[in-house]
């Protein structure tokens, strides 16, 4: 099975769509059973632009985290046949996932808070435990042979996947005229990874 490097794009479930960071993402590490089953792993480094915090108490309208880089690894099952310069791949399996120092939005989290709580503003201070992630991936490579040592692929896949992310701490508002402030531990709260995968590139 051969080797590559290609441009890859998230495009979460309510988030931002986030871009490779250099030197993109390496995919197709793996061998073949035969020259129809073959199992592939890799790596993409992704500056995410923002991503959900799920189970929150409260809703935000925009993304509650990122910008921040994360790695996101998938091992993968192929399956696919060649018909001529073409061909095509079915992939599916896991994905692992580090976020790497990620950080809060909080203009989206306190205005969430103050909805919420019915509140003109609010103004939270937080603390979160990061935790490595995983998730399922499935979708389908596109090859065309453009010589005999170079391979041009397309290919777009669909991804689930979460990282526990507790939070801890309070948060202040001002309510009926009254200053007042809240203690709080979010102990089941998870970024929440979910979406496309699109990607060209190269393989060798």
């Amino acid at each position: 099975m051969a080797q590559g490097v290609s441009f890859s794009y998230l495009i979460p479930t309510d988030g931002s769509i986030s871009a490779p960071v250099s030197p993109f993402s390496i995919r197709g590490i793996g061998f073949g059973f035969n020259r129809h089953v073959g199992i592939e792993t890799g790596a993409s480094l992704y500056l995410m632009s923002g991503l959900p915090i799920r189970n929150l108490p409260f809703e935000t309208e925009k993304p509650a985290i990122g910008p921040h880089a994360a790695i996101l690894l998938p091992l993968q099952l192929t399956v696919g046949t060649g018909m001529g310069r073409f061909g095509i791949w079915l992939k599916g399996g896991g994905f692992g996932l580090a976020h790497i120092k990620p950080t809060l939005n909080y203009g989206p989290i306190d205005r969430g808070i103050a909805a919420f709580e019915n509140w003109a503003v609010a103004n939270a201070d937080f603390d979160f435990e990061n935790n490595l992630g995983a998730g399922w991936i499935a979708g389908v490579d596109l090859d065309y042979a453009y010589s005999e040592d170079v391979t041009i692929t397309f290919g777009v896949q669909y991804l689930k996947g979460r990282s526990d992310f507790p939070i801890e701490g309070s948060y202040s508002g001002t309510g009926n005229g009254v200053l007042l402030t809240r203690d709080v531990q979010y102990e089941d709260s998870f970024i929440g990874l979910e979406g496309w995968e699109i990607s060209i590139g190269a393989s060798f």
